[in-house]
């Protein structure tokens, strides 16, 4: 099922896809093999990102268990983009979605606009389409240290570096309204999962200060 509505998302500009790109479900794709996904990536338009679940540790400690997955690429973010603040979406033009209706992911889809400034709505479970992905993680794996040379979580924890940096540097206030408060609500379970990534960026900055 399909909500596109042109006159309502010209009227609205685009704001969901100002804060960021779609999400592919797995059902968007016949070949989701290694090399499948390789050259799903191969077109630009795609990024290998994660959704982060924390579990609790009996030494208080959060650990981190990354979900990759496919998304629609945003605007000066890479291929591999685990952990970031989300921007624009790369298909985004002017005139709207520089994709049809046929080959849009299913993310967006299954968006259902509201026009009048009113929030658009997701037709359907998000969360158990993006689960769906699990059976796809050994592949999208393989992909993510393909192209940086570093496993999942030596990519995620050099991304959540990136992240507090940019939010130290100002970045998070570029971004749309509902990605600073998604950024914002997570900062606590990545300052306990990444304690030694966020200590290392306080590090640098008073090194960069001594120069």
């Amino acid at each position: 099922m399909e909500f596109e509505n042109s006159e309502l998302c010209r009227k609205c500009g685009g704001y969901c896809c100002k804060k960021s790109g779609c999400d592919y479900f797995v059902d968007d794709f016949s070949d989701l093999s290694y090399k499948g996904i390789l050259n799903i990536l191969s077109t630009g338009n795609v990024s290998v990102v994660a959704m982060l679940r924390f579990s609790e540790l009996k030494n208080g400690r959060l650990a981190c268990i990354p979900l990759l997955y496919l998304r629609a690429r945003n605007k000066d973010r890479d291929i591999i983009d685990l952990v970031s603040i989300k921007r624009e979406c790369s298909m985004l033009r002017e005139d709207g979605c520089s994709y049809d209706i046929k080959d849009r992911p299913s993310g967006g889809v299954n968006l259902v606009p509201m026009g009048d400034k009113l929030k658009c709505f997701y037709n359907g479970d998000l969360l158990s389409e993006v689960l769906k992905w699990e059976d796809y993680q050994k592949s999208l794996s393989r992909v993510v240290k393909r192209y940086t040379g570093l496993s999942v979580d030596a990519k995620i924890r050099e991304d959540v570096r990136n992240l507090f940096s940019d939010i130290l540097n100002g970045e998070l206030e570029k971004c749309a309204t509902e990605e600073k408060v998604d950024v914002l609500g997570m900062t606590e379970q990545l300052l306990r999962a990444f304690p030694e990534e966020v200590l290392a960026i306080n590090k640098d900055r008073v090194l960069q200060k001594e120069k």
